[in-house]
């Protein structure tokens, strides 16, 4: 499927790409050629194919690539980077007057420049995601620059070696975190791609093909399970200063903003839904707390209001009863669940 980028400055200029690039201003009634063809004029062979089985398929004469990634810069209308589906990455700071082939040394043909992402904080960092699949290389390689392509960097440690990435992006709101979208699952970075480590949670173990971060919700585009969504990665934003804490104890976040909601009133006896539907994230607020693996007594919540008094209180060792089904005057999955306070060590949420 060719890619199809909005402009990340304005937002009302579309990118498409074949194997050169295009862009409209218009909602497509006219398009302007940005490139020249910017994929390899031969790939060769790969050299896990047999050569002669390529060559009974070439009619079409050598080249084969497409333009697979768009990046527009968020800072800078007419600075964009692209890379081909045949291992050629390319930058043009002036809408495509001028190309810069930025390609990292040794990126052999039939890399596949799968994702481009651009930094939200410095206009000389970028990061590829590349897949060597289709070479037998299931090995993960993410690539990073902080001198605007001029040298690469691999980043890719703790990552599986089996597990080639699909797409890399960086947190908008906290500088160094990283999510990376594996054929394996999803993964994350609190030090700009030093170490990565499992974000799985229960997410089912599937091939990761896209990414993006809306306002704190961490959304992702699975090959065959659907799109996911992790609610609320306040908390992993401010991962550093929390396992600081934990040297002395307990680590508590600062909570999202919440919204009050009202309840809908009586709708009349609820009905099965046309359409499946995920459920919604529980109303209220959100309220992550770290506890260290040696930590021992209950744990205490207190919530103060803006004038400093106290507005509620929970424990761990509150035991919330169990009401009884026979003396209820509504039916029993009608009643909200009681807020459980946990005191096992790890991380929690407390809504």
């Amino acid at each position: 499927m060719p890619p199809l980028v909005w402009s990340r400055v304005g937002k009302d200029t579309l990118y498409f790409g074949d194997q050169r690039l295009y862009r409209t201003s218009d909602g497509g009634t006219h398009w302007e050629l940005m490139s020249p063809d910017l994929t390899r004029a031969d790939a060769g062979v790969p050299p896990n194919l047999d050569p002669s089985t390529v060559a009974d398929d070439d009619h079409f004469g050598r080249a084969r690539g497409v333009i697979y990634s768009i990046a527009p810069s968020p800072f800078h209308e007419g600075t964009l980077w692209a890379g081909t589906d045949d291992g050629l990455a390319w930058t043009t700071p002036d809408n495509g007057a001028h190309w810069t082939n930025i390609t990292p040394a040794g990126l052999t043909p039939w890399s596949k420049i799968a994702g481009i992402e651009l930094s939200h904080f410095d206009t000389n960092t970028a990061y590829l995601a590349v897949d060597r699949h289709r070479l037998d290389d299931d090995a993960p390689y993410i690539y990073r620059t902080a001198d605007g392509g001029q040298s690469w960097q691999r980043i890719d440690r703790g990552l599986p070696s089996n597990a080639f990435v699909n797409v890399v992006r960086e947190d908008p709101a906290r500088k160094g975190l990283l999510y990376a979208g594996t054929e394996r699952g999803m993964f994350v970075s609190f030090d700009d791609g030093g170490h990565w480590q499992s974000l799985q949670q229960k997410l089912p173990m599937t091939s990761v093909r896209d990414i993006e971060v809306h306002g704190d919700d961490l959304v992702i585009a699975t090959h065959g399970r659907g799109f996911w969504i992790m609610d609320n990665v306040t908390a992993l934003r401010q991962m550093d200063a929390a396992l600081s804490s934990l040297v002395t104890g307990a680590a508590l976040f600062k909570p999202a903003d919440a919204i009050r909601l009202r309840p809908t009133g009586f709708t009349g006896t609820p009905m099965p839904k046309d359409e499946p539907m995920a459920a919604n994230p529980p109303d209220g607020a959100a309220i992550d707390y770290v506890l260290p693996a040696d930590g021992k007594g209950p744990v205490m919540l207190t919530i103060y209001n803006a004038e400093g008094k106290k507005f509620a209180s929970f424990s761990s060792s509150d035991k919330p009863a169990t009401p009884d089904a026979a003396k209820l005057t509504y039916a029993p999955e009608w009643a909200p669940p009681k807020p459980s306070l946990s005191a096992e060590p790890g991380m929690h949420r407390f809504v």
